[in-house]
């Protein structure tokens, strides 16, 4: 039976609700749904991008008011509010949006991009709320990762209380953040280069390889297993991108390493080529088409990054762009099924966060 999202996942809800009823064994159920298929229409398609056209211009609106025109802060000082009311008043804020954002879901459940669009306010105004309580107790950068810490964990505890992947896309920035800010405040002054005897990247790169080990530990929880491939592939894009960095500067602080030449960080890039070949080996052996695509896209940014190193100035520019555009050409020689798998499968694409998973 071939019909629509909306009408499939209506049907699949009855065909689970016959089960938990006794009403249909087992393998009857899943008879059924795997009878079940989808389409998506014009018109889930075109929701579909105008979901994402609100939530771009919702972000734009936030950024002009919030950082451009400051009426937070002249809001305040206008009636002498503190720091730490603001808090609380974001906070509030934040609650009665959660309240709203679960009634939602449940009372709409089949509109899943405009609840997760919706849950964009919740991360905005519980993001304002963090900023102004850490202000509030340290007026300082110093403790700023630790605010952020905490924003992150307020992140995940709310994507999994509405099912949202917004909500979690957002907990994985935090933390991001909140390591990239908390050691650059705990590092050595006056030029913060290094954290306890790593640079910038390097402690990126081993975070990244912290974030991939805990991601395995989301298959383990119910509550938090649906959002396993987002992590994945996220905490792996993350991981080798730091890498690629670290690859070009080594553990070197910007003044010693603009000062050497590159030839003799040849044995980072050396390893860097070996760990994307060892991520690929693996891909390959847990058949992870994503993750093989990952680690082929970083080998071809592996090769121009080492060409602009070593060869820019000795090799032609027309040759290199031809290769580089036949490279691309490769990549995009099957234009129909990437567009397919986009389109139809998205709840197995880590690049989509606002569609809820299938349950």
């Amino acid at each position: 039976m071939r019909v629509n999202k909306k009408e499939a996942r209506l049907l699949e809800e009855a065909v689970n609700q016959w089960q938990k009823d006794d009403l249909l064994d087992p393998s009857k159920a899943e008879q059924l749904r795997k009878s079940i298929s989808s389409y998506r229409n014009e018109f889930d398609s075109v929701a579909f991008y105008a979901t994402i056209a609100a939530v771009s211009c919702a972000l734009l609106a936030f950024g002009a008011l919030v950082l451009d025109e400051k009426w937070i802060e002249r809001l305040r000082k206008l009636f002498a509010f503190s720091e730490i009311f603001i808090g609380f008043l974001f906070g509030g804020v934040a609650v009665l949006l959660t309240w709203i954002a679960k009634r939602r879901k449940r009372k709409y459940a089949y509109a899943s991009l405009a609840n997760e669009s919706f849950t964009v306010l919740v991360a905005l105004t519980l993001g304002i709320s963090v900023a102004y309580f850490t202000r509030s107790f340290q007026p300082t950068y110093y403790y700023y990762g630790i605010g952020i810490f905490i924003a992150a964990l307020l992140y995940g505890s709310l994507a999994v209380y509405l099912n949202s992947k917004i909500l979690w896309t957002c907990m994985l920035l935090a933390l991001i953040s909140s390591w990239a800010t908390q050691t650059y405040a705990w590092s050595s002054a006056p030029a913060h280069a290094y954290f306890i005897g790593m640079n910038y990247p390097l402690r990126m790169a081993l975070f990244g390889m912290l974030m991939v080990c805990l991601t395995l530990l989301t298959k383990r929880h119910a509550s938090t297993k649906r959002y396993f491939n987002l992590s994945w592939y996220a905490s792996w894009i993350f991981l080798l991108l730091s890498a690629l960095f670290l690859s070009v500067s080594g553990n070197l602080s910007y003044d010693v390493w603009s000062a050497i030449k590159q030839g003799k960080l040849f044995m980072w890039a050396i390893a860097y080529t070996l760990v994307l070949i060892g991520v690929l080996v693996y891909a390959i052996k847990q058949k992870d088409d994503t993750l093989r695509d990952i680690a082929i896209v970083f080998f071809l940014l592996n090769i121009y990054t080492r060409y602009f190193e070593y060869f820019w100035d000795h090799t032609n520019k027309g040759l290199f762009f031809a290769l580089l555009a036949l490279s691309f050409w490769l990549i995009g020689k099957k234009p129909s099924n990437c567009a397919n798998d986009f389109l139809n499968k998205a709840d197995h694409m880590p690049v989509l966060f606002f569609k809820t998973a299938k349950t």
